[in-house]
């Protein structure tokens, strides 16, 4: 697999975060034989080995905890977890299980098995700038040029800002004390997003609005969930395009099988 180009801005030396990998999610929309997401085979090993492989390789992941429905054999990868719960719920219900395998954790990262091509350095990476920003919570966003400059031809969303298009990762870190509130808000969300009269209402009219004309600052996002929740939070932009490269169709797996397989 290739390395990724990249530096940290801030020594990662003493640094130690847990992290939450939620591996379920519906497989069969790519594969119609592997019902669970985190199970699907790309170059010869399940999407979720391939994460735990990048986090075990992290300088700064510590514990790691896999989330995943009953049913699938994880006897091949499972000590490369610390723990691997069987859960089927929401999202804030597998995260909630997880969490009680870490109850000392002030700061978690969490990752979905769907990117299977996530570098080490990527992880670091985003949990350095959280750290450097003193935030409670980040998300990490990859521009159009990085991502389409690594992975050529695949076809990603991307929504329009001011300083260009963009397209989010599959990570974010965050302090578990505040998992039941951003959860709350982020359904609230979800919920509101084919309304968008509702989605002002949780947003703001003129948080929504500039998002529509592509005039929306990263700073915008911060600062509406500090008001709407309370918790500090930083939008990162990332150099690594592998937090960003999900599978969510057939079409992915060719992309980072190449990627994967590469011995360039």
């Amino acid at each position: 697999m290739k390395n990724e180009t990249g530096k940290n801005k801030k020594s990662i030396n003493d640094l130690a975060v847990d992290a939450v990998v939620l591996a379920g999610g519906d497989g069969s929309v790519i594969d119609p034989n592997t019902p669970v997401k985190g199970m699907v085979q790309i170059a010869e090993k399940p999407m979720v080995q391939w994460v735990l492989e990048a986090l075990a390789k992290s300088q700064i992941v510590r514990d790691v905890v896999v989330v995943l429905p009953a049913g699938p054999d994880s006897s091949e990868w499972e000590h490369l977890a610390t723990h691997v719960v069987r859960s089927d719920g929401q999202i804030s219900e597998n995260m909630v299980a997880a969490l009680d395998m870490l109850p000392q954790s002030d700061l978690i990262v969490t990752v979905t098995s769907d990117i299977p091509t996530v570098s080490p350095e990527a992880i670091d990476d985003l949990i350095v700038q959280t750290v450097e920003r003193g935030a409670e919570l980040s998300y990490p966003f990859v521009t159009q040029e990085v991502m389409q400059a690594t992975y050529p031809g695949a076809q990603r969303t991307f929504i329009k800002i001011r300083v260009g298009k963009v397209t989010g990762g599959n990570a974010a870190v965050f302090n578990p004390k505040h998992l039941q509130v951003l959860y709350d808000f982020a359904q609230e969300l979800f919920d509101a997003r084919k309304s968008p009269m509702k989605l002002a209402s949780v947003a703001g009219i003129k948080f929504v609005i500039k998002l529509a004309m592509g005039r929306l600052d990263l700073d915008d996002v911060e600062d509406r969930i500090k008001l709407l929740t309370g918790v500090t939070s930083a939008a990162i932009f990332s150099d690594y395009a592998s937090i960003g490269a999900d599978v969510d169709k057939p079409a992915d797996v060719a992309v980072a099988q190449a990627k994967l397989t590469s011995t360039e």
